[in-house]
């Protein structure tokens, strides 16, 4: 009777250990699989938000993604008066609308920083 109660005991204790290194957030494996996802590009055409620095480049405005780092050409929509794009250059703004091809055509966008983050 002994034995299956220290059995059954550690049976336990190896079962909440596994599920601590499960959730364990200094787990490598865990923490690649998260930046795995946050790198994954989103779908062509769906909605999205993106958060970066508005810069002009050739006649265009881009931003740069804080996240991934990729330079997007944001396209007005031609609705908003939000799209006047010249008033966030030089800053941290979110933009949000549809992607498609590297280009995210703004439905809003709005500043989060009176400055882009040093070295972005």
């Amino acid at each position: 009777m002994k034995i299956r109660i220290a059995m059954l005991g550690t049976l336990l204790c190896l079962g909440a250990f596994a599920q601590g290194q499960a959730n364990d957030p200094n787990n490598k494996s865990t923490q690649q699989q998260t930046a795995n996802r946050m790198k994954r590009p989103p779908a062509e055409g769906a909605a999205q938000s993106v958060t970066g620095c508005v810069d002009e480049q050739d006649g265009h405005y881009v931003l740069r993604d804080v996240q991934t780092s990729q330079l997007i050409r944001l396209q007005a929509t031609g609705t908003s008066g939000d799209n006047d794009f010249a008033r966030f250059v030089g800053h941290q703004a979110q933009a949000s609308g549809t992607m498609s091809s590297g280009t995210l055509t703004v439905a809003h966008i709005g500043q989060v920083a009176d400055m882009c983050p040093v070295g972005k």
